[in-house]
């Protein structure tokens, strides 16, 4: 049997998407995702190094949201959560920090469909 290829994700249009946390060594992949759709990449790794207060200017300045909540701080976490509820931003919720469920999550977040799947949970 033939396996399907993932539907191309729709483009982003110059869309700034913020990535909040996520592994290190994966940011380059979400970079890749997201500038190989039209879109600019943004990324603040959920209060591990960078300054918490920081995120507020990143949510911002993002577009859509997709955070990864398996690997940052409960308080990024809840920082993420209210911010996006408040102002309406769309944003996704990941627990599996691949590069596929990343993809899965921008595909969702872009057709604005952003049904909850196994392990992920949108706001």
């Amino acid at each position: 049997p033939s396996v399907s290829a993932a539907p191309p994700l729709p483009t982003l249009d110059s869309r700034t998407i913020l990535c909040v946390g996520g592994r290190d060594r994966s940011v380059a992949h979400y970079r890749d995702i997201v500038e190989q759709g039209g879109g600019r990449f943004a990324h603040h790794d959920g209060g591990n190094e960078q300054r918490a207060d920081a995120l507020d200017a990143n949510l911002a300045a993002a577009d859509l949201v997709i955070c990864q909540s398996g690997c940052i701080s409960h308080h990024a976490y809840w920082r993420v959560k209210d911010y996006c509820k408040r102002t309406g931003k769309l944003c996704v919720f990941l627990d599996n920090p691949s590069a596929s469920s990343f993809t899965r999550g921008l595909r969702q977040i872009m057709l604005q469909q952003v049904p909850a799947t196994a392990g992920d949970a949108p706001v």
